[in-house]
């Protein structure tokens, strides 16, 4: 024990720093990371496997309803007066008779088929030279089993799947329910011989969908004495079937899943059983395909395991560069000042108390000069802050002032046009400044407008006229600030036409339907079809016209934030462009009015 602890006061501090890490962090990260990592797959393995109970649940309910509306239809046909008139061999029925029960029994068999996509056809047979078939014509050996059939003496028989001749689409496989019709009256006495022929693959293809959700695996449907009935096609293992004493072994123990090797590969299998007929579905799934379907999520963990790692041996290197290693610089440079150098400044690099440490070591051992230095840049950065500081609160309300000033002044002086300028001038600077806010109401940004146009038609005099219109009910609907001026300003830079002796601009603002529709029309000299192409364009952001609007364009500016403030369904529209004049529609939404 002394020795233990001689041994490690003589290391050093990187190697105990070190140590601790691998005993405390690395070691027990490891641990934790591969038992979380292992129960994590088991617990992905169990919901798999309850996602495939599940969907085998879903599958044997839905083929035991299909395989009970194919029997109930059996029974029905039994006890059908018809049916029974049909097959009658005495006595002997008359040709309309005979068509006429033939009709009825066929149209109810159309009826079945039609509703059922997964019955191929229906065959009746009678003793008494009477037949009927409906739905694809099949021809091919079947006396095997209508020899089974007819052994259980008017009970269901199904067969296993096997080929026939369709006349519609070549060979095809099929899975059928063959069924002696006996007479109601004497159930001993046999009338004829019930075929009803379901599609193999449908239901193969059902089954392995329903299950196995197009994954790898195998399905069986195994008869009440477990011969097999259905199988997968193409990923049936060869020379290989689920045999009953397998079946037995999963009904006896608890679980309804076992693992099973099929030429050499571990299967995992589930099972169940099919109330009605006895039948039992077996699933089979590769497990080096349940390995694949984890091996996103092992690949997750050993991810996370490994950057746990590397995490914790960055914070080792942190603990090192930041503890460790300022602490032995400062031991390097204490045995320099014990030599006598007084120069000697160990780097302040943090706020910390190591920091702090080297700090005093400085102040201890350290010039003033260094200090005083310090001071100095720091009060110089102080006072120049403080001074940008003041030259950013410069209020733009000095501004709205100065003018007032002005403009009241100029009325002392009974000079009303300066007077009604210089108000009008401070209006359009208080509206195009603002007070930070995106958003002001119709009603303001029309006396935006106004103001800018009463200074246009005092610069323009007699050869500007306009006129402005806001419904009143729509006064105090929102809309964006600087959305409706730039539009008017944009004719005075772009749309004047100088042949005409009066320039004439009208902005009417008026409620249509559940939208606000504001109209900026003027009489200028319009655009060509190909300008109001590239408008369009700049105006839905698919490129700028720099020459026109500036880097982005004001028009594409007021359209963006429209969209982006009220949905994709408003923002601008030219509404007509020609020789006559422009019309520019800039549509809002109406307050309370549902999108």
């Amino acid at each position: 024990m002394t020795m233990g602890r001689r041994s490690w006061a003589r290391l050093s501090l990187r190697k105990k720093a070190l140590i601790i890490f691998l005993l405390f962090v690395i070691l027990p990260t490891v641990g934790v990371g591969v038992i979380v990592q292992y129960n994590y797959q088991l617990v992905l393995r169990e919901q798999y496997i309850s996602a495939i109970q599940r969907n085998l649940d879903n599958v044997t309910s839905q083929l035991s309803e299909q395989t009970k509306m194919v029997t109930d239809m059996a029974d029905y046909l039994i006890l059908s007066p018809d049916m029974r008139q049909y097959l009658r061999t005495s006595p002997p029925l008359g040709d309309q008779q005979k068509a006429d029960l033939k009709n009825d029994i066929e149209n109810f068999l159309t009826f079945q088929l039609m509703s059922k996509s997964y019955i191929r056809s229906i065959e009746i047979v009678g003793n008494n030279g009477n037949s009927i078939g409906m739905g694809e014509p099949f021809t091919g050996d079947e006396s095997g089993w209508q020899v089974q059939a007819i052994a259980k003496k008017g009970g269901l028989f199904w067969t296993q799947g096997y080929a026939l001749e369709s006349a519609w689409y070549g060979q095809v496989n099929v899975f059928s329910l063959i069924r002696v019709l006996n007479s109601y009256v004497d159930i001993t006495r046999p009338l004829g011989l019930l075929t009803i022929r379901l599609d193999e693959q449908s239901m193969v293809s059902e089954l392995e969908k329903g299950i196995l959700n197009d994954s790898s695996g195998q399905v069986y449907l195994l008869g009440a004495e477990g011969e097999l009935l259905l199988a997968s096609n193409d990923q049936t293992p060869q020379d290989y079937k689920p045999y009953a004493e397998q079946i037995n072994e999963l009904a006896r123990g608890k679980r309804s899943f076992s693992t099973v090797e099929v030429n050499g590969e571990p299967h995992m299998t589930l099972y169940h059983r099919m109330p009605i007929t006895d039948w039992t579905i077996v699933a089979m799934i590769p497990e080096s395909h349940i390995s694949e379907q984890f091996r996103s999520a092992e690949w997750m963990m050993t991810a996370i395991l490994a950057a746990i790692i590397v995490l914790a041996l960055a914070a080792f290197y942190g603990f090192n560069y930041m503890i460790i290693r300022p602490i032995l610089r400062l031991k390097k440079e204490t045995v320099r000042v014990a030599g006598g150098d007084f120069s000697v400044r160990v780097p302040v690099e943090s706020q910390d108390e190591i920091a702090d440490l080297n700090r005093k070591f400085n102040a201890m051992v350290g010039t003033i000069e260094e200090l005083i230095e310090h001071k100095y840049k720091l009060e110089l950065n102080e006072r120049e802050s403080e001074l940008k500081l003041l030259q950013n609160q410069i209020d733009p309300h000095f501004l709205y002032n100065t003018l007032d000033m002005i403009r009241w002044t100029a009325r002392l002086e009974k000079a009303d046009k300066s007077s009604r300028l210089i108000e009008m001038l401070s209006k359009f600077f208080r509206a195009r400044v603002g007070n930070n806010q995106h958003q002001t109401t119709l009603a303001k940004e029309m006396e935006f407008v106004q103001a800018y146009l009463f200074l246009q038609q005092y610069r323009l005099g007699d050869k500007l006229a306009y006129k402005l219109h806001l419904e009143a009910e729509i006064e105090e609907a929102p809309t964006l600030r600087a959305s409706i001026q730039p539009l008017v300003e944009n004719f005075f830079k772009h749309g004047v036409d100088k042949s005409k002796p009066v320039h004439i601009v009208e902005v009417i603002a008026y409620r249509h339907e559940e939208d606000i529709w504001v109209d900026v029309s003027d009489n200028g000299k319009g655009m060509t079809p190909e300008r109001k192409k590239e408008i369009i364009e700049a105006i839905q952001g698919s490129h700028s016209l720099e020459p026109m609007m500036g880097k982005r364009g004001a028009l594409h500016n007021i359209h963006e934030r429209m969209t982006i403030s009220f949905g994709q369904q408003y923002g601008l529209q030219i509404v007509e462009s020609s020789p006559e004049g422009t019309v520019i529609r800039l549509r809002l939404p109406l307050p309370n009015a549902e999108s």
